[in-house]
C-alpha cells in the first residue's frame, strides 16, 4: 500500500526534474527574494511531490468506494484497491463463499477492463488489515516517512539531480551549494573588480566579501544577503579571485599570489596504489596502520580517540618532508580549518617562536601545505614527530615539537647507481622522533632523481621492497627490518600508503614475518 513517493526506486531511479519542478523552484527563490541553500530547494520539493501525490490520491477515491473486505460489494460498485497501487474495478458479479475457519461470506468478480478480472472477499467478518478507516488506509503501511525523513534517506541522489538541472538552467545562479535566480542579480561595472583587485594585492592577505563590497562602494547597493551572494557569484566567474574561507565563510583572495601546491597536489604525494586489504593482516600490522596514521589508510583502519583531544602528533614521512606538507588524517583533521568547496588560507604559529606563516588546507586531496622553510630552518627529519594544537584565533594553527639536543646513530639514505644503499652515522638529531622510520637525507635532489627514475622503470612497490631490504637489514645484526621502516624506505621512491606495504610482505613468501613487525628477506625466494 505504498505511494511511489515512498520507495526506493522512485527516488533513486524514476524521479527526474520536469517543467513544473524548475518553475516552482523559481518560484521559491522569487518569492524568498534571497538567496536558497540546495537543501531547502529539495526539501521543498519532496514536500511538495509528497502532498500532490496525497491529493491525487484523494481525489481518485472520490471516483469509487475504497474496497474493505468486511463491506458489502454489489454489482455495479466501483471500488478502489490500495494494495493494487489505487487501481479502479467495477463489481460484475457475486457468489457465496464458505470457510471452516471463517465461516460464510461473499465472492465478488471485478472487472479492471480489458478482460483482467480478479475475485475478491466482501461480507468478511474477520479481522483484517484493509478493515481500517479510509484515513487510516491512507497512511498505513511500512516504510511511511515524513519529506524529512525521505529526504534524509535519500538526500544524495535527489541533491544530485536538483542541481544538474538548475545549473543547465540560465535562469539560476550558483555560489557554492546556493541559488539565486539570474534576474535577481543586481549589475556592476567590470572597474569594480579591479577595484577588488588591488584592493586585496594591497592587503597582502584574503578579504571577506563585506570587506570588499566597502572597497569597492557601491552606495546604490544595501549590505545584505543578496548583493553578498551577488559579488561571490561574480568574483567566482572570474578566474582572477580564488575564495580561500573555511566553511561557513567566504574569503576572497587572488589566484596569483596562492602556492601552485593548493590547487595541484605535488607528484610526491600522488599515489598509484590505493586499494589494499586488511582483512590478511595480524593484529601488528593493523595496529602500525593507526600508529603510522597515513592519509592513505581508509578512515575505518584508524582508531581514533572518541574524547577530543587537545592536540594531535603526527609522525612525518618522506613525501611531506620533500614538500613541506602534513597528512589530513581523522586525527589531525580536526585542528585544521577546511572546505568542501577550496582549499583554505590560515595561519601557522611557531610553537616555541611564536613566528607566523601561512599555510593552505587542501581538504580534496587530504593535506596540508606550506612547513617547507619551517621544516628546513629547525633541521627536522623524517620521522620526526609534528604536534599540531589550535591558536589563539580560529584561524590559526600551532605547530611544534619537542626540541632534543643528542647526536644519535640515524639510517642516512644515499643513491649509488639509481640505487638507494643506507648507512647509520651518528648524526645531531635536534627533536624527538620515531627510531623505525627516521631516515637522514643530506643529498635530496639525487633522491629526486632515484624517485624519477623509479617511476620511468614503473618499479612496482614489491621490486622497491626487494630492493630497499637487503640494504636496510645490513644495518642488524639480525638482518630483521620493521615493517615501519620498510613503510618509511619504500616512500623515498613511490608514494604508497602502509596498507599496501604490509599487503606486499603478506602476499609474497620472500619476505617472512618474525614477530612484533618485524620482517627478514630470503632473496632465493623472489617471485
Amino acid at each position: 500500500m505504498q505511494r511511489k513517493t515512498q520507495t526506493n526506486q522512485f527516488w533513486q531511479q524514476q524521479f527526474k526534474l520536469s517543467s513544473k519542478d524548475i518553475e516552482a523552484i523559481y518560484q521559491q527563490i522569487f518569492e524568498q527574494n534571497s538567496p536558497v541553500h540546495i537543501d531547502n530547494i529539495a526539501l521543498n520539493l519532496v514536500t511538495r511531490l509528497v502532498n500532490e501525490e496525497e491529493v491525487q490520491t484523494r481525489r481518485e477515491l472520490q471516483d469509487g468506494r475504497l474496497y474493505q473486505p468486511s463491506a458489502s460489494c454489489p454489482v455495479g460498485d466501483k471500488l478502489i484497491f490500495p494494495a493494487l497501487d489505487f487501481a479502479t474495478g467495477k463489481v460484475i458479479s457475486t457468489r457465496t463463499g464458505q470457510h471452516p475457519d471463517y465461516g460464510s461470506f461473499t465472492v465478488v468478480t471485478v472487472d479492471f477492463g480489458g478482460d483482467r478480472l480478479r475475485d475478491f472477499v466482501a461480507d468478511f467478518q474477520a479481522e483484517h488489515r484493509l478493515n481500517s478507516g479510509t484515513d487510516q488506509l491512507l497512511s498505513a503501511g511500512e516504510g511511511v516517512h515524513t519529506p524529512e525523513e525521505l529526504y534524509a534517506l535519500y538526500g544524495s541522489s535527489i541533491r544530485s539531480k536538483i542541481q544538474t538541472a538548475l545549473d543547465e538552467s540560465p535562469d539560476f545562479a550558483k555560489f557554492h551549494d546556493q541559488y539565486l535566480l539570474v534576474d535577481l542579480l543586481p549589475e556592476f561595472n567590470e572597474g569594480l573588480y579591479n577595484i577588488a583587485d588591488a584592493a586585496i594585492d594591497i592587503n597582502q592577505g584574503p578579504l571577506s566579501v563585506n570587506a570588499l563590497i566597502e572597497q569597492m562602494g557601491t552606495p546604490q547597493h544595501k549590505i545584505n544577503d543578496v548583493l553578498r551572494f551577488s559579488v561571490n557569484y561574480r568574483l567566482d566567474s572570474d578566474e582572477r579571485f580564488e575564495d580561500v574561507g573555511p566553511s561557513g565563510e567566504v574569503s576572497w583572495y587572488l589566484e596569483r599570489m596562492a602556492p601552485p601546491e593548493a590547487y595541484y597536489p605535488p607528484r610526491r604525494l600522488q599515489n598509484r596504489n590505493p586499494e589494499y586489504d586488511p582483512s590478511i593482516f595480524n593484529d601488528d600490522l593493523l595496529d602500525l596502520l593507526s600508529e603510522i596514521d597515513d592519509e592513505l589508510t581508509h578512515p575505518d583502519d584508524v582508531e581514533v580517540s572518541e574524547e577530543g583531544p587537545k592536540r594531535a602528533t603526527i609522525v612525518l614521512n618522506y613525501p611531506h618532508w620533500r614538500v613541506g606538507t602534513l597528512p589530513l588524517t581523522p586525527k589531525s583533521l580536526p585542528f585544521f580549518p577546511k572546505s568542501n568547496y577550496n582549499p583554505v588560507r590560515f595561519e601557522f604559529v611557531d610553537g616555541r617562536t611564536g613566528e607566523k606563516f601561512p599555510g593552505w588546507t587542501v581538504y580534496a586531496h587530504k593535506y596540508v601545505f606550506g612547513l617547507d622553510r619551517w621544516y628546513s630552518k629547525n633541521k627536522l627529519p623524517v620521522g620526526a614527530f609534528i604536534t599540531v594544537r589550535p591558536g589563539k584565533e580560529p584561524l590559526q594553527v600551532i605547530v611544534e615539537f619537542d626540541p632534543s639536543r643528542s647526536r644519535d646513530w640515524v639510517r642516512l639514505v644515499s643513491v649509488s647507481g639509481n640505487k638507494l644503499t643506507f648507512t647509520m652515522n651518528p648524526s645531531p638529531v635536534g627533536c624527538t622522533y620515531d627510531e623505525l622510520m627516521i631516515i637522514g637525507d643530506h643529498t635530496p635532489d639525487n633522491t629526486d632523481k632515484a624517485w624519477l627514475g623509479a617511476e620511468e622503470r614503473d618499479l612496482s612497490v614489491y621490486d622497491i621492497l626487494c630492493n630497499v631490504f637487503p640494504e636496510l637489514s645490513k644495518l642488524n645484526p639480525q638482518s630483521t627490518v620493521h615493517a615501519k621502516t620498510l613503510y618509511s624506505a619504500v616512500n623515498l621512491l613511490r608514494r604508497t600508503p602502509p596498507g599496501i606495504v604490509f599487503q606486499e610482505l603478506v602476499k609474497h613468501p620472500a619476505f617472512i614475518h618474525i614477530d612484533h613487525g618485524y620482517w627478514t628477506y630470503d632473496p632465493s625466494l623472489r617471485d
